[in-house]
């Protein structure tokens, strides 16, 4: 595989209801050198990259690797993803997309505009009890502390598991909203363990199209060490 050993474990992922390709792989930071990036990407870094550390740029070349695999799948004619002013990944016309990763797992969902309207997928490892007992007041609202048990003592994996959700639905609203919003413009309702499905409901307007109320289903997995969401 180009880029070996950086990148391993390349492989596409079904998703459910959704009808563009999605790509995942492990990425090996210490086997990362600038030309296996330009060689995994068809060109030179990104200046906005050029004075990272190892593991941004492992992490930025995995997601852009995952990227022009989908992008390729899908017949682009172009599949460089830009950076936006926010950070934010830029697909190239006509196509959307997600990226995202943790530790050394990357993940990246594209389709093209006209099939799909929104996508956000997140990755992200368990959080432990003290960070999530640190972090839970700024995660959740208060409609949300059944579901972790109590904001005191937040069950660990509940909690991930609405943080990773929260992303999803910021990265597939993002395009659209145009701005930051954060963990407090919605509230989970619904985490239903048996589906791997949870639901989302904006408790704040974020666009006239998008009210209150305005409610996103997503679907999840779990494993020992990390959370996957996703919302199409």
């Amino acid at each position: 595989m180009s880029g070996y050993p950086f990148i391993k474990q390349l492989a596409a992922k079904h998703i459910v209801g959704f009808s563009g390709v999605c790509y995942q792989c492990q990425f090996f930071t210490e086997h990362y050198t600038d030309t296996i990036a330009e060689t995994l990407l068809g060109a030179p870094l990104h200046n906005a990259l050029y004075k990272a550390v190892a593991k941004r740029k492992a992490e930025f070349v995995a997601g852009r690797y995952l990227a022009r695999q989908a992008l390729t799948a899908l017949a682009a004619t172009d599949t460089a993803v830009a950076i936006g002013p926010a950070r934010q990944p830029l697909w190239p016309a006509p196509f959307i997309g997600s990226i995202s990763h943790a530790k050394d797992f990357a993940i990246c969902a594209v389709a093209h505009n006209g099939h799909a309207t929104r996508i956000g997928i997140d990755v992200e490892n368990i959080l432990d009890a003290k960070v999530a007992t640190d972090i839970a007041g700024s995660v959740l609202n208060a409609a949300e502390y059944a579901l972790v048990g109590s904001l005191a003592t937040p069950h660990p994996v509940m909690l991930s598991l609405i943080f990773s959700a929260k992303e999803s639905l910021f990265k597939a609203l993002y395009p659209e909203v145009g701005r930051f919003f954060g963990f407090e413009a919605a509230t989970t309702t619904v985490i239903d363990v048996e589906t791997g499905t949870f639901i989302l409901e904006l408790v704040q307007e974020l666009t006239p199209a998008l009210p209150a109320g305005t409610c996103f289903n997503g679907q999840f997995e779990l494993d020992a060490t990390k959370v996957l969401t996703v919302i199409t």
